[in-house]
């Protein structure tokens, strides 16, 4: 486990170089490398309301954009991408002149392509596309291409090589999971996280919806950087 503490949390040079370079994969990462980005209260909590981002600070968003702008494919699954209202993604000016090339692309992964979800992606724009489970109804997928929808379908088998051999075939070096709970305690038992970069938010939740940073039966273990707010 690592630890990056920046130096402040605004948009002070040296801070900004101390992020970039801790969030540089380590130089024998598999490629594509699938790193989970996620923030959590120190009681396990991963949402306020609903919602991730009532957790984040300055230095948490900081971390969360620089991974958006190191990554090619930002994934995440169907039920988060529609209550946190994903759409196309964006580069931070912040980090802007440390990429090249356009933005990320949303990966929207489904077991289902629920009529919910092509709804979503149709009015979203060509630069967010849907992962389909292998075996979902070749005419709900086509349904969803008629739409103007871009889906994928995953090769059969365990989710997370499935998700690894669509980002080769796209040609990505680096996906960023962004969450649900359910998609990341999937992945971990799976073995196919090869990183976890954690923001600690220093806050104990108490009443309201119980989410926590995953779900699923049993254990998992995976490299860990963390970020204290």
């Amino acid at each position: 486990m690592r630890s990056t503490r920046p130096p402040v949390v605004d948009d002070d040079p040296a801070a900004l170089d101390l992020i970039w370079t801790a969030l540089e994969p380590e130089p024998t990462a598999v490629t594509p490398l699938i790193r989970a980005v996620m923030i959590s209260s120190v009681d396990g909590t991963t949402t306020i309301d609903g919602r991730s981002a009532g957790l984040g600070t300055p230095t948490d968003k900081l971390v969360y954009d620089a991974m958006r702008a190191r990554a090619d494919i930002i994934l995440v699954g169907s039920g988060t991408a529609i209550t946190e209202g994903y759409g196309p993604a964006r580069v931070s000016p912040v980090w802007a002149d440390r990429r090249t090339g356009p933005a990320p692309l949303i990966m929207v992964l489904t077991r289902e392509l629920s009529d919910r979800l092509v709804d979503h992606a149709a009015g979203a724009g060509d630069r967010v596309h849907i992962a389909a489970a292998h075996g979902v109804s070749a005419r709900r997928v086509e349904a969803a291409r008629e739409r103007g929808v871009t889906v994928h379908l995953l090769d059969p088998g365990p989710t997370g090589a499935a998700v690894r051999s669509l980002a080769s075939r796209l040609g990505a070096d680096e996906v960023d999971l962004e969450g649900g709970p359910r998609l990341l305690g999937s992945l971990l038992l799976e073995g196919a996280v090869d990183e976890l970069v954690l923001s600690l938010a220093p806050e104990v939740i108490i009443g309201g919806e119980t989410s926590t940073l995953t779900s699923g039966p049993g254990r998992a273990r995976v490299p860990m950087r963390v970020v204290s707010a």
